[in-house]
Formats: structure tokens, sequence, C-alpha cells
């Protein structure tokens, strides 16, 4: 049986979710990712979950 796989903060997270975008929307998506400086995955479950996205800056 092989290891589960846990993320950067020790979670165990098995679902996937997917869904299609215009090229437009995903422009869109990735310019809001870099500026979070938080990975697409991370920017999009806060997103999804009310959670606020803070942005660092980067000195």
């Amino acid at each position: 049986m092989s290891l589960k796989n846990r993320d950067n903060h020790n979670r165990w997270r098995n679902k996937t979710v997917a869904f299609r975008v215009s090229p437009e929307e995903d422009t869109q998506i990735e310019i809001f990712v870099k500026l979070s400086g938080l990975t697409k995955q991370d920017y999009i479950t806060r997103r999804l979950t009310y959670k606020d996205v803070v942005v660092q800056g980067n000195p």
C-alpha cells in the first residue's frame, strides 16, 4: 500500500475538482494568482470558501 500524500500544511486531500474556463478567464485567473503570491490551488480554494486573500508584498 502506498503512503498517503499530504500537502505543505499536512492536510490530506484526495478529491479533484476540475472546470473549464475561456482563454480570457484563464488569463485573469493567472494574473490574480500571481498577484496573490499563492499557489493556484490555494488561491482558488480560498476564493471559493469565502476566505480572505491577502497579498504579501515582496520588497
